[in-house]
């Protein structure tokens, strides 16, 4: 559903060539009941295992990437941080700026900070009503005759998604050089664990090669979460352009577009 949405397409098709690739062959789900679960109780961030989205230059170098599944105002909000990592390393020909890995750990270390900062000021436990305050910025939105309704729990999911992105950028300003994508493909930062895997597919292991300690969470205990569910459809590509993956776990990838494209 986040790719389906106009505004998230609009802006992918501006800025990158898309690609999809899905999970090895035997890999087939058309159960809408998981989906309708996880579009009603965790649908503003799920950053789980299952999925990663990863952002690369034309060379094939990951400069950043984002794990599991998203709203569309805050998968917006990303792509958008994504631009600004774009133009911190780049010059408008993609050619690396000279101190572009420098600049660019700065500008890791600047939204880590900033999207600590609006989850330790949602307050989410000094009173039961901020949720309100904390998901107003989102809009609500419909997916296949489903209309999905701002809840407590739409509070919780938010901060588990935004804990793990300040966690992501915290990682990345270590980062010397850029990897390549089949460095990191099998070794991504996730939020949670949740996946769904054919039968004898690699597993995706923890980044240790950009191993920092995560967010403190909440004393508090947060609110009770769905059950995760075993299945979990994937959302259909925008498609844009080709670009050939390895074979292997399901994931998307976008190419930043040069200035002549």
């Amino acid at each position: 559903m986040t790719f389906s949405d106009p505004a998230v397409a609009a802006y992918v098709n501006e800025n990158f060539v898309s690609a999809w690739h899905n999970r090895g062959p035997g890999f087939m789900n058309h159960e809408f009941g998981t989906e309708k679960s996880i579009f009603s109780y965790a649908s503003e961030a799920y950053p789980t295992k299952n999925i990663c989205t990863f952002f690369l230059t034309p060379e094939g170098k990951v400069f950043h990437y984002v794990s599991g599944y998203y709203s569309p105002d805050l998968f917006l909000r990303v792509l958008q941080t994504v631009m600004t990592l774009r133009s911190a390393l780049f010059d408008e020909s993609l050619r690396l700026r000279p101190q572009g890995l420098s600049d660019v750990r700065r500008a890791h270390a600047q939204s880590a900070k900033s999207i600590g900062e609006t989850v330790a000021k949602a307050r989410l436990w000094d009173a039961y009503s901020s949720w309100r305050e904390f998901t107003a910025g989102y809009r609500t939105f419909t997916y296949r005759g489903e209309t999905h309704t701002h809840t407590h729990q739409c509070a919780q999911s938010l901060a588990d998604g935004l804990r793990y992105l300040a966690s992501l950028h915290s990682r990345w300003t270590r980062v010397t050089e850029l990897p390549d994508l089949e460095e990191v493909r099998y070794a991504y930062l996730s939020g949670n664990s949740f996946t769904e895997e054919s039968e004898g597919s690699r597993t995706v292991e923890e980044p240790s090669h950009l191993a920092v300690a995560p967010l403190p969470r909440s004393p508090e205990p947060p609110p009770a979460r769905p059950k995760e569910m075993k299945k979990k459809s994937e959302p259909a590509p925008t498609k844009v352009g080709a670009v050939k993956f390895p074979e292997g776990r399901s994931f998307a990838g976008v190419v930043l577009r040069g200035s002549a494209d």
